[in-house]
């Protein structure tokens, strides 16, 4: 028995370990094979698009259902590097074999809260297309999409065109096709040392903007969008940006409608040799403030020793007038007619636009945490940052009279306001009123909105659990590129809003006039000088105080306006 017992081992043994020696290389197999096939076929390929430069080919994503094609990091320029840094952006050269684009491009140069410098290039001229499967295979039809070309902000010193402003939930709800790029930035992008360094061009930034255009122009239908039917919008910076595109000759004929959200180049006063000055600050904290050729010592120097000898000021560097791009200010272009006087715009501002830069200010006084304690006296001194002295007693009065409150709440609530109005507000909503007083009869149709409901999280989170800062700079990107619809913890009212603003957005880049609101109509400011409240619990209402406030105060803000804060802000 027992002999039986140890033959019955030997033959029950074996055939376990084997069992388990081909179970595992079974699980092993399975495994190696799942593994193989995501590396091998990591992602659902889009057809080969074939633009002027070369044979593209991107990736789909799928939202409800709907197939969302991805171009992502197609450049658009030569990298601005070496010989051309500094430099006016060149077309890439020419390639052959299919240029798979399925990864971002890397952001530009900068240090913000959004990204560390070591995730950014100064190789960083990309742009991506976002267009559904049923719109990319129109392509060769007559079919063709509303384009929708994306601006970002970030004071002209940080910001990217990638993630934040993808193309779902906005390109399949609506049809459209929707490009966002990358530009140079801050000193990279915009210094400029006037007739001192004739070489280093100004707004370099804003030629990358042009090439992009010039880019959708010449591509944008091979992807089945319309090249006669482009709008380019933007916000706070990017919306300066589009202003820019409005007045500049160049631009002309490569969009149809502009979207400008909470910001112009229209500032009541300028001070451009300020900005020339900054450049020679950041130069003498490096080794060629003592060269005779800037150029060639700049385009020497790593491009690390740049970026650090800036500080994180904002709008340290900007845009000049006089060259072939801005020939003129706003103000000059607009008394002389030289604009492009057919387009269609909408803009509008955020109900508490300059409350999340009040630390600027004061960061302990002003700390967006905490409730504020501000006196009468202390408000009139911060008054005078943005005011000339002789004229105090007038906007002392007109924003803090004295017989409504002088409690702390009021005198922040006003004080947010003065600034709002004076580097924001006004300057957004007059120029689109003065866009379509100075364009003549055949001038295209001007909307404006006011919005005024506050999503957590938001774009700028330090607003989101503050119990003053109220709607925030920039609460407008949460609504237009549809977060709510796409990442949880949203309540239903940003939800609905979300849906709302993409709607209006889209809308008006197909037909250049807007939806009916609640339906209510809404009226161009020819018509009636107002703005829609983009609110969901106020759909339909129209905002008339803010308009006229700025029509009626315009003249004294341009004469009394001084740049004390300007200087503050964009410290170098």
């Amino acid at each position: 028995m027992k002999m039986k017992n140890r033959k019955m081992e030997k033959l029950f043994y074996p055939s376990i370990i084997t069992s388990i020696i081909l179970l595992s290389i079974l699980i092993l197999c399975i495994f190696l094979h799942a593994f193989v096939i995501r590396i091998v076929y990591p992602i659902d390929l889009t057809p080969v698009v074939r633009i002027s430069n070369g044979p593209v080919q991107g990736k789909f994503i799928k939202y409800e259902k709907v197939k969302v094609a991805h171009f992502l990091g197609i450049p658009f320029a030569k990298p601005p590097i070496g010989p051309l840094r500094f430099q006016l952006p060149v077309k890439p050269d020419n390639w052959t074999s299919v240029k798979q684009v399925v990864n971002y491009g890397s952001p530009c140069l900068q240090r913000s809260q959004h990204i560390t410098v070591d995730r950014t290039n100064e190789n960083c001229l990309f742009l991506n297309v976002y267009v559904t499967e049923s719109t990319l295979k129109s392509s060769n039809s007559t079919f063709l999409r509303p384009v929708l070309f994306w601006i970002y902000g970030g004071a002209l010193t940080f910001g990217f065109g990638n993630d934040y402003y993808s193309g779902i939930p906005i390109v399949p709800l609506h049809e459209v096709v929707l490009v966002t790029h990358n530009y140079r930035l801050n000193a990279f992008g915009f210094m400029h040392f006037g007739d001192k360094e004739t070489r280093i061009p100004p707004n370099i930034g804003l030629k990358d903007q042009l090439l992009a255009l010039q880019w959708v122009k010449e591509n944008i239908d091979k992807f089945g969008g319309d090249p006669d039917q482009v709008t380019i919008f933007g916000e706070s910076a990017g919306a300066m940006s589009v202003s820019a595109h409005i007045l500049s000759p160049l631009s002309r004929g490569l969009f149809k409608r502009a979207i400008l959200q909470s910001g112009t180049i229209m500032f009541p006063v300028e001070d451009p040799d300020y900005y020339i000055e900054n450049g020679f600050t950041l130069l003498g904290r490096t080794s060629c403030a003592s060269s005779t050729d800037l150029l060639n010592c700049l385009q020497s120097l790593p491009a690390s020793t740049i970026m650090n000898a800036q500080s994180d000021g904002l709008l340290t560097f900007r845009w000049f007038y006089g060259d072939d791009f801005l020939p003129y200010s706003p103000s000059e272009a607009f008394s002389k007619g030289m604009f492009d006087n057919s387009l269609d715009i909408l803009l509008g501002v955020e109900q508490n636009e300059f409350a999340m830069f009040m630390g600027l200010l004061s960061a302990t006084q002003f700390n967006p945490k905490i409730d504020v304690t501000l006196n009468y006296s202390q408000a009139v001194d911060y008054l005078r940052l943005i005011f000339k002295e002789e004229a105090i007693g007038y906007f002392t009065e007109l924003y803090f009279n004295s017989s409504i409150d002088l409690s702390s709440a009021y005198l922040l609530k006003q004080l947010i306001q003065a600034y709002s109005d004076t580097i924001i507000v006004c300057p957004t909503y007059m120029f689109g009123v003065e866009y379509w007083s100075k364009g003549g009869q055949e001038t295209g149709k001007v909307y404006g909105y006011y919005h005024t409901q506050k999503p957590i999280p938001s774009y700028n989170t330090m607003c989101d659990d503050s119990p003053w800062t109220g709607i925030c700079h920039g609460s407008d990107l949460t609504y237009v590129f549809g977060h709510p619809l796409v990442e949880p913890g949203y309540p239903q009212k940003d939800i609905d809003l979300s849906r709302e603003m993409m709607k209006i957005w889209t809308h008006f880049a197909e037909f250049g006039y807007m939806p009916r609101v609640n339906e209510k109509e809404w009226k161009p400011l020819n018509e009636d000088l107002s703005a829609m409240v983009l609110n969901i619990d106020n759909l339909g209402e129209v905002e008339r105080e803010r308009i006229a406030f700025c029509v009626q105060q315009w003249d004294e803000l341009v004469q009394n306006n001084i740049l004390n804060f300007t200087y503050i802000m964009s410290a170098v």
